[in-house]
């Protein structure tokens, strides 16, 4: 995984459904994969096991602004 900061130019490259894990120094012990919602122009994380449950309110699909991730130790987009 690319030890990088979630710049303005890779923030460009994000959109719904692009799949993304990170770390990040609130907890990092832990890498984070999941995939990418936009709503009213704002990323979101929702965790990739949310994604096996065809039947899952969308709302939930916004419970974390990717910005709440901050500072980011490491990042990368995964390219499915």
């Amino acid at each position: 995984m690319n030890n990088c900061k979630l710049t303005v130019e890779i923030k460009k490259q994000l959109s719904i459904g692009t799949k993304v894990k990170f770390k990040w120094r609130g907890n990092s012990e832990l890498t984070y994969e999941g995939r990418i919602e936009v709503k009213d122009g704002v990323l979101y994380f929702c965790a990739e096991h949310n994604y096996k449950n065809e039947d899952m309110l969308r709302a939930m699909q916004y419970y974390n602004r990717l910005d709440s991730f901050s500072p980011l130790t490491q990042f990368q987009i995964i390219k499915n």
